[in-house]
């Protein structure tokens, strides 16, 4: 027996009656699902009665089922589609998850920065003879033995010279103050 067509028919036309009997066939639906929130539920009743009429202007209720049934399960499927979109999302404070890029940690980065400072500082307080040393093997790129033509010097004197060098400029990064960095140019002056 199809009599969801005139039931529909009316709700459509926005018979008053028909409309109020849906709408609390909805509400009791979606009150079911006992959702802390009555703004939620108001908002949950409104998208249930929109996709009614959508379907039923689409003539997708066949009519099988009374209308309030009908209703009724499309309120089910509206909530429990809600649900499961909340169960989906994940709610995640920023501010607690550890990251590794530079920009997370301003601590690290300004230790970073005065550390590149400091070693800017004793690079600049090195003889020329010894940032020329450096500049030809680290950023040239030369071997020993291309230095030791170039400098007209030999490899033993080019890697007892970068020896001392390294030696000076650790004491002077590990030295607090200005003494440190004294005492690293007098070792790179010898």
């Amino acid at each position: 027996m199809k009599q969801g067509r005139p039931e529909s028919a009316a709700f459509l036309r926005g018979d008053r009656a028909r409309v109020a009997e849906i709408r609390a066939a909805v509400q009791t639906v979606v009150r079911s699902f006992q959702f802390p929130d009555g703004e939620l539920d108001r908002d949950l009743v409104q998208d249930a009665l929109s996709r009614i009429i959508q379907n039923l202007s689409a003539g997708r209720f066949r009519g099988d089922a009374s209308l309030e049934t009908y209703a009724q399960k499309v309120a089910k499927y509206t909530c429990l589609e809600h649900l499961r979109r909340k169960r989906f999302e994940v709610r995640m404070d920023l501010e607690s998850i550890p990251s590794r890029a530079r920009w997370s940690q301003p601590e690290g980065s300004l230790l970073r920065t005065e550390e590149h400072l400091r070693n800017l500082r004793l690079f600049a307080s090195l003889s020329g003879e010894s940032r020329e040393l450096l500049r030809l093997i680290f950023l040239e790129g030369l071997s020993y033995h291309e230095i030791g033509r170039r400098l007209g010097i030999s490899e033993g004197a080019i890697k007892s010279r970068l020896h001392r060098i390294r030696l000076a400029c650790r004491e002077a990064a590990g030295a607090a103050g200005a003494s440190g960095l004294r005492r690293g140019r007098e070792r790179v002056r010898e």
